[in-house]
């Protein structure tokens, strides 16, 4: 019954609802399976550590998202009010992304590069290089 209930919270925060999300303790064999089922998912994982340390989901991101309907209002308020650091934020962003549908992954990338930052910037090429490197 947990796996129900996470799926119908995973369609009732996303706009696009969808299933799965990222698990940062995936084996290398899961990781293969991932990378040709779902290259985005895959690329996400890959990067995880350096998105959830570099990105910061308040400087345009989580509103670019929610305005493109990507993300529900109930899930950018839930990282703006449950999580404390830029980090966290990050983090519950990036778990919740691949359940928010096919068009998440491009709509993030393009939030990165909306919001103008040079970290962002180098973290949407490098991204987008990664998912041309891996379909």
């Amino acid at each position: 019954t947990s796996s129900v209930s996470r799926s119908n919270a995973a369609s009732s925060i996303c706009k696009h609802g969808g299933s799965g999300s990222i698990n940062t303790a995936v084996t290398s064999a899961s990781a293969s399976s991932t990378q040709k089922s779902d290259p985005h998912r895959s690329v996400l994982l890959q990067c995880y550590v350096e998105l959830k340390s570099s990105v910061n989901v308040e400087d345009h991101v989580l509103d670019y998202l929610y305005s493109n309907f990507v993300i529900s209002k109930s899930l950018r308020d839930r990282i703006r009010s449950d999580c404390t650091t830029a980090e966290s934020k990050a983090g519950m962003l990036l778990d919740e992304l691949p359940s928010c549908g096919a068009s998440a992954f491009r709509e993030f990338v393009d939030a990165l590069i909306a919001s103008k930052t040079s970290v962002h910037q180098k973290l949407a090429k490098k991204l987008m290089d990664m998912a041309k490197n891996s379909t």
